[in-house]
This record gives structure tokens, sequence and C-alpha cells, in this order.
């Protein structure tokens, strides 16, 4: 190796002669220089970091970015916005990639070989291709549930687990997908896009619309509970009203156990183990700060 300065070329042989003989006193750990093991000694000193809470699922982590980069999950916050069509993203690599489009003849490299369809990434292609092998990789462990999607297979769960993890910033309502959040959001806003084909009346939610027209205009079959004769308008009311005949409690507390029959009772039950845990941790800050309580009976 050649070097300009004379110095470099000092600093560069010094690498060949130097010996590990800077031993840590505290763990052992060897160094081969004074100045990494003064840097070392200072993961023993430093005070423990405070974790970065989430005030809606509680979850934690060391990096203040990365705590305002996930709440936008839970507040649906969009502060990037595409420079063309004002289009909204929470991240700002989405939205750049989003800008691609845009272009007269956007760059898309990878091609589907059963259909032509291309597109921009790689992984956006993987899972393309899933759509014509049917292919359902992701498994539920707790049901028999299959989807193609990682994000299918997660939204999934929260039924199982109760976690609700997109709240409305309005009212605090609570939800499993970010979709359900912007359809809840229009009862806030008042915009009504669904209209019924048959009388013209709104709904903010499709669900809701689809419901009116059967209920109404088409009146169909009611759904009759074998066991009590109740009567209901819905396939899915019928299934919950099942359970209290059944004594199926499909949600799952994955911190303690218990299972209830209804996704609201078990959101109510994950608050307590949230409200005890930060019980827990302020107690042992107040010890932290007050030390050791001495014993007024002792004898000196």
């Amino acid at each position: 190796m050649s070097f300009t300065q004379q110095e470099t070329l000092i600093r560069h042989r010094n690498c060949h002669s130097r010996t590990n003989k800077h031993p840590c006193p505290d763990c052992g750990k060897v160094f081969n220089r004074p100045s990494r093991l003064e840097r070392h000694k200072r993961t023993h000193t430093k005070q423990p970091r405070v974790p970065h809470q989430c005030s809606y699922c509680m979850k934690t982590f060391r990096k203040l970015n990365k705590l305002i980069r996930h709440k936008r999950m839970h507040t649906g916050e969009k502060p990037f916005t595409c420079s063309v069509c004002g289009k909204g993203f929470s991240e700002s690599g989405h939205c750049k990639a989003h800008e691609k489009t845009h272009e007269e003849q956007p760059e898309k490299p990878h091609s589907c070989a059963d259909c032509g369809m291309c597109f921009f990434k790689a992984s956006a292609l993987r899972r393309h291709f899933l759509s014509h092998t049917g292919e359902k990789p992701f498994k539920c462990t707790l049901c028999e549930s299959c989807f193609s999607r990682s994000e299918g297979l997660k939204r999934h769960m929260r039924s199982h687990t109760g976690e609700r993890p997109y709240k409305c910033i309005i009212c605090g309502k609570q939800f499993y997908s970010r979709q359900d959040l912007n359809i809840h959001g229009l009862t806030h806003t008042g915009e009504k896009p669904h209209l019924c084909p048959v009388c013209g009346k709104g709904f903010s939610q499709l669900g809701n619309m689809k419901e009116h027209e059967q209920n109404v205009h088409i009146k169909s079959e009611k759904y009759i509970c074998n066991d009590c004769g109740a009567t209901f308008s819905r396939n899915a009311s019928l299934t919950k009203h099942r359970r209290t005949h059944t004594g199926e409690r499909p949600y799952l507390c994955l911190i303690c156990g218990c299972r209830f029959k209804w996704s609201h009772s078990l959101s109510r039950h994950r608050r307590s183990h949230a409200h005890r845990q930060m019980a827990g941790d302020t107690s042992k800050e107040i010890l932290r700060f007050e030390g050791p309580s001495e014993n007024p009976d002792s004898v000196t």
C-alpha cells in the first residue's frame, strides 16, 4: 500500500505491530486501542435509556423518530404528499415511489411471465404471482384460515387477539385495520358516497348500503337460530348470537390465556394488563428515587 503523507503511513504501520493489550476491568474484553477501550467502558456506566412508548398500543421504541413513524399507523397521518396529484403517504419512500407512476413512461423492470403485468418492485411481482398459483402460504396458528399475503394474516390475527391499533383522533374509537378507520372517518365528515341503486339513499359504508338494499327492497329470508328461534337479518349477527348457546370464546388474550365471546370484552381486558404494567413501572420509579425504606423499630 502507498500513501501520499508520511503520518498516514506511520499510522497505518502501527496496525501491523499493534497487540491486544487493553482489557476491560469490568467484563475482561480486550481492545487493541486505548480509545476503543474508553468508548467501551462507557457502556458499563451508561444509564439505561428510557424507551419511548406508544400511547395507543403501549409498544416501546428506542428511538423517538421510530415512535413518531409508528404512531402514524394509529392516527392515519400522512405528512408526505405527492407533488403531482396531492395523494398523501405516511412514509417518504412510499411517496417517492408513487411519484414515479406519474412519469410518461415509468420504468417497471419486473414483469409477470404469465400475464405480462409489470411492477416497480420485485416484491410486488412476487405478491402478484400468488394470484396465478392460488398459493396461500401464511397460515393462522389459531384456526384454519390461510392467506396469500402476510398483511392479510396480521389483520386476521387481530380478530383473535382483539388488538385494534388504528384509533380515530376525533372520537377515540379503535379499529382492526386502516381501511376500517378510513371508512369510519366518513361518519365525521358526513360524506355518503354509497348510494342505494333502488331509492338513491346515501350511506357512508358500503356494507350498510347493501344491508339496506337487502332488508328494505329485496326482503330476503331471515336467519333463524335453531336453538331459540330468534331471527336475524344478517348471518354474521346469527353467528355472534349462537355463542350464547355454544359458549364459544374465539377471542384469546395472548398475555394470560383468557378467552372471551366478544372482541370488545377482550379489548377491555387487555387494557387492564396495560394499566397494571404502568402502575408497576410507576411504583418502581418511586422506589428508585426514594431509596430503601428505613425500619423505625431497628436498634442502632
